[in-house]
C-alpha cells in the first residue's frame, strides 16, 4: 500500500515533468529521467535511451513548432502517473493536431519508463 507522502511525490513530480515539456527545454524534460530510463513510441515500437530520447526532443523542436497540449488530463497511482491530452502543433505542412498518451513508470523519484502512444491514424491539419 502506498503512503500519502508517496503520492504526494509522485504528484509533484508529475507537476515538474508538465512544466519541463511544456516549456520545450530538453535539459529539463531529459534531467526528470532516471540514468537507465526506457522510452519507447507506439509508432516505432522500439525501446530509447536518454540519449536517443534527447535526440528525438531535440529533433522535433524544429519539425513540430508552437506546441499547445489540450484536453490535459492526469491519473497518479503508485507506480507513476498516466497524462492523456491533444498534442497540438505546426508542420511544415501545416498545423496538426494528434491525441496521445503517455504513461511514467517511477522510480526513486525518477522516470524511469515512458510509454507514449500517439493516434497517428487520425493526425490530421487543423482548420
Amino acid at each position: 500500500m502506498m503512503n500519502a507522502s508517496a503520492l504526494d511525490d509522485i504528484i509533484d513530480l508529475s507537476r515538474r515533468w508538465e512544466a519541463a515539456c511544456r516549456s520545450c527545454v530538453t535539459d529539463d524534460i531529459v534531467g526528470m529521467l532516471s540514468d537507465d530510463a526506457v522510452v519507447w513510441y507506439n509508432y516505432e515500437g522500439v525501446e530509447h535511451d536518454r540519449d536517443a530520447y534527447r535526440a528525438t526532443l531535440d529533433s522535433s523542436r524544429t519539425s513540430f513548432r508552437n506546441v499547445q497540449y489540450r484536453d490535459v488530463r492526469v491519473m497518479h497511482h503508485a507506480g507513476g502517473f498516466v497524462e492523456q491530452a491533444t498534442l497540438v502543433g505546426d508542420t511544415d505542412s501545416g498545423p496538426i493536431e494528434t491525441p496521445f498518451l503517455l504513461i511514467a513508470t517511477v522510480r526513486d523519484g525518477k522516470i524511469a519508463r515512458l510509454d507514449e502512444y500517439f493516434d497517428s491514424t487520425i493526425m490530421r491539419g487543423v482548420d
